[in-house]
Protein backbone atom coordinates (compact mmCIF):
# COMPACT_ATOMS: atom_id res chain seq x y z
CA UNK A 1 0.00 0.00 0.00
CA UNK A 2 2.76 2.44 0.98
CA UNK A 3 4.51 1.67 -2.04
CA UNK A 4 1.46 2.62 -4.77
CA UNK A 5 0.87 5.90 -2.54
CA UNK A 6 4.50 6.91 -2.83
CA UNK A 7 4.21 6.32 -6.43
CA UNK A 8 1.18 8.19 -6.72
CA UNK A 9 2.59 11.10 -4.48
CA UNK A 10 5.92 11.39 -6.61
CA UNK A 11 3.65 11.56 -9.92
CA UNK A 12 1.47 14.48 -8.25
CA UNK A 13 4.64 16.09 -6.46
CA UNK A 14 6.23 16.28 -10.07
CA UNK A 15 2.86 18.34 -11.85
CA UNK A 16 3.79 22.11 -10.55
CA UNK A 17 -0.45 22.44 -11.24
CA UNK A 18 -0.60 20.36 -7.73
CA UNK A 19 -0.03 22.09 -4.15
CA UNK A 20 1.60 19.92 -1.29
CA UNK A 21 -1.87 20.63 0.46
CA UNK A 22 -3.45 19.72 -2.99
CA UNK A 23 -1.94 16.10 -3.01
CA UNK A 24 -2.57 15.21 0.55
CA UNK A 25 -5.77 15.97 -0.03
CA UNK A 26 -5.88 13.47 -3.88
CA UNK A 27 -4.55 11.25 -1.63
CA UNK A 28 -6.81 10.36 0.97
CA UNK A 29 -4.52 11.98 3.79
CA UNK A 30 -6.23 13.40 6.73
CA UNK A 31 -4.07 16.79 6.52
CA UNK A 32 -0.78 18.16 5.18
CA UNK A 33 1.16 17.24 8.26
CA UNK A 34 0.33 13.51 7.94
CA UNK A 35 1.45 13.58 4.38
CA UNK A 36 4.47 14.87 5.29
CA UNK A 37 5.25 12.84 7.75
CA UNK A 38 4.22 9.50 5.53
CA UNK A 39 6.38 10.81 2.77
CA UNK A 40 9.58 11.76 4.56
CA UNK A 41 9.15 8.72 6.25
CA UNK A 42 9.08 6.60 3.16
CA UNK A 43 11.72 9.08 1.04
CA UNK A 44 13.78 10.55 3.49
CA UNK A 45 13.04 13.86 2.08
CA UNK A 46 10.12 16.42 2.56
CA UNK A 47 7.43 16.69 -0.05
CA UNK A 48 8.78 20.49 -0.57
CA UNK A 49 12.05 19.11 -0.93
CA UNK A 50 11.54 15.99 -3.43
CA UNK A 51 8.75 18.97 -5.66
CA UNK A 52 12.02 21.52 -5.31
CA UNK A 53 14.52 18.99 -6.57
CA UNK A 54 12.28 17.90 -9.78
CA UNK A 55 11.59 21.22 -11.42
Amino acid sequence: MDEYLLIEAKAYLQNPAHSIQNVAELLSFSDQAAFCKFFKRCCGISPSEFKKGKQ
